[in-house]
């Protein structure tokens, strides 16, 4: 009788869920459906942007000269076709993020270079989107005890959170340019994730899997190690100690770890620096913070270092792509652009404040991963304005939250009006709405896409 019980049981769980997954795989074949329609596609023509060469450049210099020789550092050099050995070195990148792609030139040819830079974004967003999926789920059972929050919104967050995060246009512009912080935003949300999931079931595992994220993330990416310490320090005093979350990661052992983990590739470009082979390239700290006089030809490409406001200019128009060539929005997509970018942070700001408000446990994994890329935008604010495309990885976690818990609270209001059946039509219907508009702004704003990139 009990085992027939819990059967039941299990498959209700089953069929409660189904529908949601179902949709979540519908909504993936249709987006790899749309990179390879009407002349969209990732094919390895359609790759070759300047980022990717000179991450091709420097795995090839590695297999040439031996990694080590190079002090594991970048030539970052612009080439399709092998070049003598470098003299300069690029020093303000880690190169965790480059080794996968290292391996898969050394075993499998440029072919497999190329197919990495791919199957690394696929893997970025899987990771983002689970990671978003479970603190929002985590979120929403605890709101079902607090405030009433119907039951099939579980499911439904599930969807949402796919819909919200994996076509985001912060990740997928990494195609053509990323650097080290796309890893390591990953491996924050990870560790978020992991804290979350370390409060929920109170096992001690969990909380040792986030602070092996949290350190490995800080080697793949100093500047967002040492941001995250932060983030940890004042947590550690501006959040209550009576949470577990708190109590195991806001800590100063924890802040020291990953200080000390960032500093790791500091160590490293002094030691090749000391060697005195090569010439290291790369801004200074001043220039970085922003401590610097020029407006002009300092910032990527066409855009000039002009305001401290410009940390945020991914939220109006975010693709290296447009900044580089003559390709030109209208001006009705930068206005949609920037208000859904506002619509997501008025829902974090939302959610934040909800949280806090009600003594949330799980307000320390999402302050975890909401911080760092504001305080990075506020310290190292030239580095930000001029690299918008590739900063915007960093809040794709904070902000699909946003849109997945603003999301729960027009469902909640409709259901309370209307009834669950237009709840669940609604909910399911703006999910799907924010799918559609970022492939959508994805697929038309991105020359890439269409035609080799411009030189």
């Amino acid at each position: 009788m009990i085992k027939t019980t819990r059967a039941r049981s299990l498959l209700t769980q089953i069929l409660f869920y189904l529908p949601w997954l179902l949709g979540i795989l519908v909504c993936l074949g249709l987006f790899n459906g749309a990179l390879d329609h009407r002349g969209n596609s990732l094919d390895d023509l359609n790759l070759l942007s300047h980022c990717n060469l000179r991450l091709l450049d420097s795995v090839r210099s590695w297999k040439e000269l031996g990694f080590w020789q190079l002090g594991g550092l970048m030539s970052f050099r612009v080439s399709l076709t092998s070049l003598p050995p470098p003299t300069d070195l690029y020093s303000s990148q880690s190169t965790l993020y480059v080794v996968p792609h290292f391996f898969a030139y050394q075993f499998g040819g440029a072919a497999a270079f190329w197919q990495m830079i791919r199957t690394s974004v696929y893997t970025a967003a899987g990771a983002m989107a689970a990671a978003v999926a479970m603190l929002s789920w985590l979120i929403i059972e605890e709101r079902i005890h607090q405030a009433k929050v119907p039951s099939f919104m579980k499911g439904l967050v599930l969807f949402a959170a796919f819909a919200a995060t994996f076509p985001s246009e912060g990740l997928w512009a990494g195609v053509w340019n990323s650097d080290d912080r796309a890893l390591s935003s990953v491996l924050l949300a990870l560790a978020s994730a992991s804290l979350a999931l370390a409060v929920r079931f109170h096992k001690a595992l969990w909380h040792r899997i986030a602070a092996f994220l949290l350190v490995t993330a800080a080697l793949g990416c100093p500047r967002l190690g040492v941001m995250t310490a932060i983030t940890i320090l004042i947590g550690r005093y501006g959040l209550p100690r009576r949470d577990r979350a708190v109590r195991a990661i806001m800590s100063w052992s924890m802040a020291l770890a990953l200080l000390g983990a960032s500093a790791v590739h500091y160590i490293r470009v002094g030691l090749v620096d000391l060697t005195g082979r090569y010439v290291l390239d790369g801004s200074s700290l001043l220039d970085r913070f922003g401590l610097i006089h020029k407006m002009r030809g300092k910032g990527q490409s066409d855009l000039d270092y002009e305001s401290v406001w410009q940390a945020f200019g991914f939220v109006w128009r975010q693709s290296e792509l447009m900044i580089r060539s003559d390709w030109r929005l209208r001006g009705l997509e930068n206005v949609e652009h920037l208000l859904f970018y506002l619509l997501a942070a008025a829902g974090l700001g939302l959610l934040l404040w909800q949280m806090h408000r009600g003594a949330s446990v799980y307000l320390a994994p999402v302050s975890l991963v909401s911080a760092p890329p504001l305080i990075w935008g506020v310290l190292i604010n030239q580095s930000v304005a001029e690299h918008p495309d590739i900063h915007a990885i960093t809040w794709v976690v904070p902000l699909s939250l946003g849109l997945v818990l603003l999301l729960e609270r027009i469902v909640r209001s409709t259901r309370n009006r209307f009834g669950v059946f237009w709840a669940v039509v609604v909910g399911a219907w703006i999910a799907y709405w924010f799918f559609l508009w970022q492939v959508q702004y994805f697929l038309r704003s991105y020359p890439g896409l269409r035609g080799a990139y411009p030189t």
